[in-house]
């Protein structure tokens, strides 16, 4: 059974990825981190502890890093609005006002060495906490089984032109895991841009007819209106790309490369530089998603949801 420990930012589509783990009996998920992104971390601890109350889950939630390793925060809430979480519909009850004891830094690094060898990180935020305890905590890096992580994009970017959101709210940190030798798994915007949402999900949701699923549509609702106000154009789904990936690998094809973080370009900074060419002057540390089947990803995620929100 595979052990999963999971670095958020919640999030609306990390709410989706906590469903899909909170339900997949063919892994062990130790724990989650919280860590500033979408808004600051008192409000993304505070969504992650709405979540778990809500949906019932059992596993210890840590509070994480406030600020990027370098420069000034930087949060997503321009477009998601000071919750980081929009909705057409009922909000989130409030959950406890506080989880599990101790920083989400320290968790990490004893579930690391608790279970060397064994544990995948799946990281869907900015990786400050990640780099954080490699800085602290070295010999972890060479305990862990796999970084599968959503961020950056073999092309364009969603925060600014060049780059996504996870690596440009703290291009530093990335730059860490990139550099730490730990096997990573990239799924960037080129593929989550292959998983489409639409208005049509949001009704799929809301044809369920439970509490939960009349609540998590609304979320879902106003998740894809964020590229068009009525709805209209479909909206690529992120984070729960890495769940998806865990329980249909087939669904993914991936290509190797070196995969570098941008941190000095004016223009660029957060930019992962992806080296495909051979020879590469650089060895490869990245495995890179390239293709998916979007429709049956999509498919699989809406099946999933509707077995889970009965």
């Amino acid at each position: 059974m595979k052990k999963i420990w999971l670095d958020t930012d919640p999030g609306f589509d990390d709410w989706l990825t906590m469903l899909l783990l909170g339900s997949n009996p063919d892994i062990e998920w130790l724990g989650v981190s919280v860590v500033a992104g979408n808004a600051p971390v008192d409000i993304t601890y505070d969504n992650a502890l709405r979540i778990k109350a809500h949906d019932g889950l059992t596993v210890p939630i840590y509070r994480g890093c406030e600020q990027p390793l370098a420069g000034v925060i930087e949060t997503a809430q321009r477009i998601l609005g000071d919750s980081g979480m929009p909705t057409t519909g009922d909000i989130l009850p409030p959950g406890a006002a506080v989880d599990a004891a101790g920083h989400a830094v320290d968790a990490l690094i004893a579930a690391v060495r608790a279970h060397p060898g064994q544990i995948t990180i799946m990281a869907i935020a900015p990786m400050t906490n990640i780099a954080t305890a490699l800085a602290k905590a070295p010999d972890i890096a060479e305990k862990i089984v796999e970084i599968i992580l959503m961020g950056g994009s073999t092309d364009q970017g969603n925060h600014t032109a060049a780059a996504e959101f996870n690596i440009y709210a703290d291009p530093e940190a990335a730059a860490q895991v990139f550099k730490s030798g730990i096997a990573l798994r990239m799924f960037g915007l080129n593929l989550c841009r292959q998983l489409l949402v639409t208005n049509a999900e949001v009704a799929r949701l809301r044809a369920i007819g439970t509490p939960r699923a009349q609540r998590l549509a609304g979320y879902l609702e106003a998740y894809v209106r964020i590229r068009s106000a009525d709805g209209s154009v479909p909206m690529p789904m992120y984070d729960p790309v890495v769940a998806l990936y865990l329980e249909a690998p087939q669904l993914f094809q991936f290509q190797s490369a070196h995969v570098a973080i941008e941190l000095t370009g004016e223009l660029t900074r957060g930019m992962t530089v992806c080296e495909f060419r051979v020879p590469r002057r650089a060895p490869i540390n990245t495995q890179v998603a390239m293709l998916a089947d979007g429709p049956a990803a999509i498919e699989r995620l809406m099946r999933r949801l509707a077995a889970i929100l009965v």
